[in-house]
């Protein structure tokens, strides 16, 4: 194996990195059927990504043109993005909660088509500052991609009829689906627009020091050695593909993580050190600053 070879595949991931710093909870697909004439509408929440599984229909967010799918398309539906799915553009839709409460998720007069959806549930609140793009809706085009899609999501709709390791099987599901609507976003053009940044090769490279090493005291100057631009260049090319600044962006990436350590139990003390603040003091005004709570509010017992 060539020298070249070798640092290609040991270098890091920055995708792998955000997907973990976003940290997503396991997904409960829920599974429609429905025939005749009807349409149903989701409220907007979190990304959400449907399938066709049988049959066809539309799929019609709000805001955008509505979309034709048959079996074995896929849709992701972006943050606070209602929709409608429907037979026909024109049938007057029920409400969501109503099917999946009174019906067993069944609309209309037969079982012509059927459909597996899966929300996004991203846990960090951080997250939602780095995905505040994601607020459209996107047709999965690439056809491996929707073919991925679409079984990841048959296969979580298995693992809702408590199985044996179930809740395992969901949490690495999930992790697979989000994964690879990630990187559908990175070549779809209604991608968020930090995502831009790991498709840079410098900036990608600052990206992956900072998710390899979040606690060391990176400065702006440190950054840009890493992506070997000088540091006005590089200041400058990652704000407009990242849409945060250099140290803003390091500041989610360390509230991020204090955020889960501290939901799972660990000390405030603990967490400031892990995470690079040299005092309490120090950590808990970050902390309060990017979530607005303090952190021994969102310690876990």
């Amino acid at each position: 194996m060539s020298e070249r070879s070798e640092l290609v595949l040991d270098r890091p991931d920055p995708l792998a990195g955000v997907l973990s710093m976003a940290d997503v909870r396991p997904a409960l697909p829920a599974r429609l059927t429905a025939g005749g004439d009807w349409a149903v509408r989701f409220g907007g929440s979190h990304p959400k990504v449907i399938t066709v599984t049988a049959g066809s229909c539309w799929v019609l967010p709000e805001g955008s043109a509505p979309v034709f799918l048959t079996a074995g398309g896929c849709y992701l539906v972006g943050r606070d993005a209602a929709y409608v799915t429907a037979s026909t553009p024109d049938v007057a839709p029920i409400e969501a909660r109503s099917v999946f409460a009174g019906n067993d998720g069944r609309a209309g007069s037969a079982a012509d088509v059927a459909l597996v959806g899966a929300t996004l549930d991203f846990t960090d609140p951080v997250a939602a500052v780095l995905l505040e793009d994601l607020g459209s809706s996107a047709r999965i085009t690439d056809p491996d991609t929707a073919e991925v899609l679409n079984s990841t999501l048959r296969l979580l709709a298995l693992e809702t009829a408590g199985r044996p390791g179930g809740g395992a099987m969901r949490e690495h599901l999930t992790q697979i689906l989000s994964l690879h609507v990630l990187r559908s976003l990175l070549g779809a053009d209604a991608r968020p627009a930090w995502l831009a940044g790991f498709r840079d090769p410098a900036i990608g490279a600052a990206l992956a020091a900072m998710h390899r090493r979040p606690a060391f005291g990176w400065t702006v100057a440190h950054l840009a050695s890493e992506a070997h631009l000088s540091r006005t260049v590089f200041a400058t090319r990652f704000k407009a593909l990242v849409g945060l600044s250099p140290m803003d962006y390091l500041l989610h990436r360390r509230i991020s993580g204090a955020t889960r350590d501290l939901a799972e139990g660990r000390t405030v003390a603990s967490v400031a050190s892990r995470w690079g603040y040299g005092s309490e003091s120090a950590f808990s005004a970050a902390f309060k600053r990017v979530t607005g709570r303090t952190p021994a509010s969102s310690r876990g017992r």
